[in-house]
């Protein structure tokens, strides 16, 4: 185990106010913090060889949308019901430890679930669900710990440069994964589709295996100020109680919610659209998912060259050129047209996600920061299961171009509902 002291501050630097450093290397000369993206990294390119794949493999083994559409509200129920339990203890326990958990744990149950496909070619659809169930529950527990985590490794003014950074390489990854399952797993399916399956399966528990090395180098990461009442119904109602007096973070999540309730369909819809307008192979999806990640990192690479000073604002503008790219794929049959609002698409993400995590990261004390990630991960992923039901009727009753345009208008109207509220289109960077 490391020996290294335990840190215990939200920000390790010292009390002399420094500009914020927009380069990607300060943050990596970091030594805990460059293992916490190394150990990210690898375990976000097995993520992304496997998730397009499980999706894909549902679809052509079921046919069937609406089962399409239950493994992806199996993914987002854990988020529903744990997920404010999961900020507590990573307000209380050390997050180090429930990082290194949840790594070990994701590894042993993808390891499990080859062998399952393997012996079982084509296994029955509530096998797909429960592999995604696991594996969210899983995941409901390491995000808030890992948001909460990254304060505690860099100074304040190597924020952006950290955010933007694990952003891009959230993109990047997928975008490596999309290119080696298009090509040495689609020789796989080519000669086998169980291989193809499996190997993407395996490649993800290896993943989260090499993650896990590089976890355990980090230092203790115990919060600062640990609330040792053991009742953790009081913390959560005290968590919850900090986000409603602080109306940024009220607004935060209220947008939040209303963005999630209309995006939520969109790989259900993304996955049908592929099939019906652009013949159903695997490189036209991988395509569409390449480009919005490129674009992803074009825009993380721009963001970290500029200083946001009202991340509210950037956010809300951001989210809303994001539906309005969705709604013109209604419009978009031609591929090139659908890809096009793809990039699009890409390219605003960065500024909806970074700008606004710097600023919890920066203005929400070190000890709530679990319960703030948490509470909005559970508003995000929560309200999934009743829009992908919702969405995959209208899927079902109106088609993909009507379902697209619903989804892309209603995201850009909850998109720009937080600029009703001043506090949060008005909030600046500390």
């Amino acid at each position: 185990m490391p020996t290294t002291p335990t840190i215990s501050v939200p920000h390790p630097v010292s009390e002399t106010p420094t500009a914020p450093d927009l380069s990607f290397r300060g943050a990596l000369k970091i030594p805990a913090f460059r293992n916490l993206w190394i150990g990210q990294a690898i375990s976000q390119l097995g993520d992304a060889l496997y998730y397009l794949v499980f999706l894909f493999m549902i679809d052509k083994l079921t046919g069937n949308a609406l089962i399409v559409g239950l493994a992806g509200a199996a993914d987002t129920l854990p988020f529903l019901g744990l997920a404010l339990y999961a900020g507590v203890l990573a307000d209380r326990m050390d997050r180090r430890r429930i990082l290194l958990l949840c790594d070990v744990i994701s590894a042993v149950v993808l390891l499990l679930f080859a062998i399952l496909v393997f012996f079982n070619p084509k296994p029955p659809a509530v096998w797909l669900i429960a592999a995604g169930f696991l594996l969210s529950t899983i995941n409901v527990f390491f995000a808030p710990a890992k948001s909460a985590s990254i304060p505690q490794l860099v100074p304040s003014s190597l924020l952006p440069a950290a955010n933007s950074l694990s952003m891009t390489t959230q993109n990047v990854m997928p975008l490596l994964g999309i290119a080696l399952s298009g090509t040495i797993l689609a020789l796989l399916y080519a000669v086998s589709p169980t291989y193809f399956f499996v190997g993407a399966i395996v490649l993800n528990a290896c993943s989260f295996a090499f993650s896990a090395i590089f976890i355990r180098k980090l230092p203790p990461l115990i919060p600062e100020k640990p609330n040792a009442d053991p009742n953790v119904w009081k913390e959560l109602k005290e968590g919850i109680r900090y986000i409603r007096q602080n109306p940024t973070l009220a607004t935060l999540v209220g947008v939040t919610l209303l963005v999630s309730l209309s995006i939520a369909p969109f790989m259900l819809v993304y996955v049908t659209v592929n099939r019906q307008w652009f013949g159903g192979a695997y490189w036209t999806l991988a395509l569409c998912e390449s480009s919005f990640f490129a674009a992803a990192i074009l825009g993380g690479i721009i963001l970290g060259q500029v200083n946001i000073r009202r991340p509210g604002l950037v956010c809300a503008v951001s989210m809303a050129i994001f539906g309005a790219t969705i709604a013109f794929m209604a419009f978009s049959h031609l591929y090139f047209w659908f890809v096009f609002w793809n990039v699009i698409a890409g390219l605003a993400f960065p500024f909806s996600q970074i700008p606004i995590t710097t600023y919890i990261q920066r203005t929400v004390p070190n000890h709530y920061q679990g319960r703030v990630n948490s509470v909005l991960s559970m508003v995000n992923w929560g309200v999934q299961p009743l829009a992908i039901g919702l969405g995959g009727l209208l899927l079902s009753a109106n088609g993909s171009a009507v379902t697209l345009l619903v989804m892309g208008v209603g995201m850009t109207l909850g998109a720009l509902s937080g600029l009703i509220s001043r506090p949060f289109r008005t909030a600046e960077m500390p």
